[in-house]
C-alpha cells in the first residue's frame, strides 16, 4: 500500500489517496483516520492532529481506493495573538492509520506560501 497526495493549492486544498484491502473471508469495515503534523510551526501544536476520516465497507478479498479531500483547516491553526487563522508555508507530514497509535502510511505535502483568513 502507498499513500498518494496531490499538490496543495494556493488556498490550501489537497487530497490524500490510498487503498484498503480486506484479506479476510467475511465482509469488513475500516475507519481510516488522517492526521497532519506541522513540522515547523511558529507556535506549539500537537504532534498529530486528526483532520479527516472515512468509514469503508469492504467485501472479502476486495481492494478499495479511498480519496479524502482536505482544505485549509487541515493545515491551519488559530493564532490567538493575531486573531486570525493561519496556514504557514512549509512541509507537513500526512499520516493514515486505524488510530493515532496505529499509523500505517506516511507521506508529505508542501504549502508554498503562508496565508491567513478570518471566520470559519
Amino acid at each position: 500500500m502507498s499513500l498518494e497526495t496531490t499538490l496543495v493549492s494556493a488556498d490550501g486544498h489537497f487530497s490524500v489517496s490510498f487503498s484498503l484491502m480486506n484479506t479476510g473471508n467475511v465482509h469488513g469495515r475500516e475507519v481510516a483516520q488522517i492526521y497532519i503534523s506541522d513540522l515547523a510551526s511558529a507556535l506549539p501544536r500537537p504532534n498529530k492532529e486528526l483532520k479527516g476520516f472515512v468509514k469503508v465497507f469492504i467485501k472479502p478479498g476486495e481492494t478499495k481506493k479511498v480519496t479524502i479531500a482536505l482544505d485549509r483547516e487541515a493545515l491551519g491553526y488559530f493564532d490567538e495573538r493575531k486573531k486570525v487563522w493561519i496556514a504557514e508555508k512549509g512541509l507537513f507530514e500526512v499520516l493514515v492509520g486505524a488510530s493515532s497509535r496505529d499509523i500505517r502510511l506516511m507521506g508529505y505535502v508542501t504549502l508554498e506560501e503562508t496565508f491567513t483568513w478570518t471566520g470559519l
